[in-house]
């Protein structure tokens, strides 16, 4: 089916599939009355009479309407892809401190802490001896030695 069904003809006219065709002519004028733009001021009063019209146009002719009544068989509304269901947060832990640390993520940051401490030390004693920095830059070094032993006792197994 190339041509889709932007909404239901039945539906607009407020009556059951089933309907006679005197049941949608009386529907059709009732909606007439109420919509017409002549008699309703409201914005969408025209767009309104226009869907109401090519629904009683299409409802009103029996062989149109066999052939509506045939697409609305075969029709299946499009389906979005909705969202996964959104679980509720539930948790049995009061706060941040009584939920465990995963532990890889642990030995990870005490390793990038231990790789950071080694390439500081290292870095700034190269380039006091080869570079020749000034000696006031040993102080710096003194964040690598804080950081070492730290990240070396956060990887012991405990």
């Amino acid at each position: 089916m190339s041509e889709t069904i932007r909404y239901d003809h039945y539906k607009v006219l407020g009556v059951e599939r089933s309907a006679s065709l005197r049941q949608i002519k009386q529907a059709y004028r009732a909606l007439v009355k109420r919509c017409h733009p002549d008699r309703n001021p409201a914005p969408q009063a025209a767009s309104l009479f226009h869907a109401v019209h090519r629904a009683y146009e299409e409802l009103s002719d029996p062989v149109r309407r066999r052939n509506y009544d045939e697409r609305l068989r075969h029709y299946r509304p499009l389906t979005t892809c909705a969202a996964p269901p959104v679980r509720p947060h539930s948790t049995n832990y009061r706060t941040a401190r009584d939920r465990p640390v995963n532990r890889f993520a642990f030995i990870g940051l005490h390793i990038t802490g231990l790789c950071f401490g080694v390439t500081l030390v290292t870095g700034i004693l190269l380039g006091i001896t080869f570079f020749a920095w000034p000696s006031f830059t040993l102080v710096f070094c003194a964040l690598g030695l804080a950081i070492i032993p730290d990240s070396l006792s956060g990887l012991r197994l405990k």
